[in-house]
């Protein structure tokens, strides 16, 4: 199974369309929790919906089961910021990522729609994108250039952010205290998470 992921940005809503019918995408599936843009207003969830159906698109907004920004403070930690480790255990979310893999069986060619055009400065990537490679879903991030990314080039691209040194010999290598590549991998989420993360003002319980 496979689906594509692609931030809007502020691109023209002729680029957004070319960019994903160059991949032959029919549904795009909107992850944002709020559909709204004030600097892009093409991408504000009536209109955005009505030009994709126009162009032969099918558009779904799962903004609550995918959105970075979670109704219950049950999926915040103590520093403030949604916990994507959490988010990724609540049933909403479970189920999106059913809903998902079900759309791909019946043939859907499926584009998850964020705001960001960076992958990895989006929870497209850092959240969902990885839950879904890790339930057998490849994602394919379409980059600003057309061309895509994987998980494992957005997983290589944290560890080059965040661990810009870890092939480099220390003491603790040698002696055997270094972090493993899945360690390193695992940190490099979180610390992602932690700078994308929406934080707690005004959520219910």
């Amino acid at each position: 199974m496979q689906v594509f992921a692609i931030g809007h940005s502020n691109y023209p809503i002729e680029k957004l369309i070319d960019m994903l019918n160059q991949y032959n995408i029919n549904c795009v599936v909107d992850i944002r929790e709020t559909p709204y843009s004030r600097y892009n207003i093409q991408y504000n969830r009536e209109d955005f919906c009505k030009t994709l159906r126009k162009e032969g698109f099918i558009y779904i907004y799962m903004g609550k089961e995918f959105g970075a920004r979670r109704g219950s403070k049950e999926s915040y930690n103590r520093e403030g910021f949604a916990d994507f480790e959490k988010v990724s255990k609540e049933d909403i979310f479970k189920k999106g990522i059913e809903r998902i893999k079900d759309g791909c069986k019946k043939g859907y060619k499926i584009a998850l729609l964020g705001a960001m055009q960076d992958p990895i400065r989006c929870h497209r990537s850092i959240l969902v994108g990885r839950r879904l490679n890790e339930n057998g879903i490849n994602v394919k991030y379409i980059l600003h250039e057309g061309d895509v990314a994987e998980q494992e080039d957005i997983e290589n691209q944290l560890l080059d952010k965040y661990f810009s040194e870890r092939n480099q010999i220390t003491i603790d290598s040698l002696i055997g205290n270094s972090m493993s590549k899945e360690d390193m991998i695992n940190e490099a989420y979180r610390l992602a998470n932690k700078e994308i993360g929406y934080r707690t003002e005004g959520i219910s319980k």
